[in-house]
């Protein structure tokens, strides 16, 4: 019997799984295994929502070679997570890249591992409807702490609470780079 339930239930996510891979998704092992889409381990600041974003921006910032908690940023994202910074060519005109954690995380070390780098939040909107949560983030970038911005812009972050804990599904931000102002967030 404990057969017949454990093929029944593999084919059950096999079918589920492929239906999602029809229309795009991938399924999770992690949340395969354990039920919950965050995945483990639970950092404390995926335990509520407010401490996410500026654990995110503390994990970004800092001096030139100074070392950076690229695990925990990853622990705070779904494993199925995109980030998609919006970039502007020659013209201006946008441009996306979609990045998995391990993408984005490469390319900031890459990019700022000889040069100083601070993004503070200047100001955050939240809107939350049960188990989702949607944060405008203005920030500020900066090459110190106490330098003016030389750059500002809008995170967005797109949250998911899977019954334990809250995660990032995606993070989308433009900036003033692209020739266009960015309007402060109004309460």
């Amino acid at each position: 019997m404990k057969t017949i339930i454990s093929l029944f239930t593999y084919k059950i996510i096999v079918y589920i799984s492929t239906i999602l891979l029809v229309f795009g998704y991938s399924i999770n092992i992690a949340y395969a295994e354990s039920g919950h889409f965050c995945g483990d381990p639970l950092p404390a600041e995926s335990q509520q929502l407010e401490s996410i974003i500026p654990a995110l921006y503390n994990v970004v910032s800092g001096a030139a070679g100074e070392p950076k908690d690229w695990q925990l940023m990853a622990d705070l994202f779904a494993p199925t997570s995109q980030i998609i910074p919006v970039f502007h060519d020659e013209e201006g005109q946008p441009q996306i890249q979609a990045l998995t954690v391990d993408e984005f995380t490469a390319l900031n070390k890459k990019i700022f591992n000889d040069i100083n780098f601070y993004e503070t939040e200047v100001s955050s909107r939240v809107y939350q409807v049960g188990h989702m949560a949607t944060v405008l983030s203005h920030y500020e970038s900066r090459d110190a702490l106490d330098a003016p911005a030389y750059s500002e812009g809008i995170n967005t972050f797109q949250l998911l609470n899977d019954g334990r804990r809250w995660c990032v599904i995606a993070v989308t931000w433009d900036s003033d780079k692209g020739g266009h102002a960015i309007t402060a967030l109004n309460d």
